[in-house]
């Protein structure tokens, strides 16, 4: 049965008094044109804090996993992605060649990734990203074929300085991406965060996506009486397209800063005194409008019955 009750909102704004803590932040994307053996997810702070998708893959600080997606959208296989386990040192210059050949074979099949999941970051302003690293793009087949059809058409071309510059084209590096779900903290009703469901697609040209992210504490307190702590957001996009030739590697980036301004919402059931008033303001406000719309009608009646007198006076 639907709810009968009457309830009012209080909001309020105060200064944010927290000292330290963690912003756990909530996330599900979806990259349909890059497979997961390509896409890398990096977060850092002005404190200079940085992990990735491979050490925020922890209970302490984030729990993130990759699915691998079919061209249709589908789920693939069982569907997440584990990535290999290597022992690097100072003698690893490059990835192993089956890291190489699995990345190009999901590349061949036009699979995407979906990234979901959470980290918890310090509550400074930051940014978390998703992008293809150097490595990755270097090995892809696309990458090395170029790179040999430009280098041989110097050498034939007797172009040696050329030849030995390495060519770059990333953009054959497609970041279209959908994202699902995008929060700050625990949900609470009435919540509305600004990058849910929100998608950008494109197969003519790509480039670098920046969100602007503004975080705003907020103190929620329900009719029961418990309080939730978590955080809405303001949002501000800029999109950097990357041309032919740039030493540029396309990325999604979340650039969020915290406001000094927290906002208390309190949710609760209003009192039988507040209803009656409210009832005797809007019976009060129908009463002033029958009266006005009255007084008018009788004004018009009273002119038009004025004026028709006068007509029939002169006509006599």
């Amino acid at each position: 049965m639907p709810s009968t009750e009457f309830c009012i909102v209080d909001l309020q704004l105060g200064v944010d008094t927290a000292r330290g803590g963690l912003l756990r932040i909530s996330l599900d994307i979806t990259l349909p044109a890059l497979p997961c053996a390509a896409i890398s997810l990096d977060a850092i702070d002005i404190a200079g804090t940085h992990g990735d998708d491979n050490t925020l893959s922890v209970a302490h600080n984030g729990e993130l996993h990759k699915n691998r997606i079919n061209a249709d959208g589908s789920r693939k296989g069982l569907g997440e992605y584990i990535a290999p386990k290597r022992q690097f040192g100072p003698f690893v210059l490059r990835r192993p060649q089956e890291e190489n050949a699995a990345m190009n074979a999901a590349l061949d099949k036009h699979e995407g990734c979906n990234i979901q999941g959470w980290l918890e970051v310090q509550r400074v302003a930051g940014n978390f990203h998703l992008s293809v690293h150097a490595d990755h793009y270097f090995a892809m087949r696309s990458t090395q074929e170029e790179i040999q059809r430009v280098v041989k058409e110097q050498l034939e071309n007797h172009d040696v300085q050329r030849a030995l510059q390495v060519p770059t084209d990333t953009t054959t590096i497609n970041m279209s991406h959908v994202i699902h779900r995008m929060a700050f903290g625990p949900q609470y009703p009435g919540q509305i965060n600004p990058l849910d469901a929100y998608s950008r697609i494109s197969d003519v040209d790509t480039g670098t996506f920046k969100y602007f992210i503004k975080v705003v504490p907020t103190e929620y307190q329900g009719r029961a009486g418990k309080k939730v702590l978590s955080n809405q957001y303001s949002l501000t996009e800029y999109y950097s397209p990357v041309q032919k030739g740039e030493v540029q590697l396309p990325a999604i980036y979340f650039l969020y800063d915290l406001s000094p301004i927290m906002v208390s919402i309190k949710d609760a059931k209003a009192s039988l005194a507040h209803l009656l008033v409210r009832l005797c303001a809007v019976i009060g406000g129908v009463f002033a409008i029958t009266g006005m719309c009255d007084r008018w009608l009788h004004w018009l009646v009273t002119t038009l019955q004025t004026q028709q007198g006068k007509y029939t006076y002169a006509a006599s």
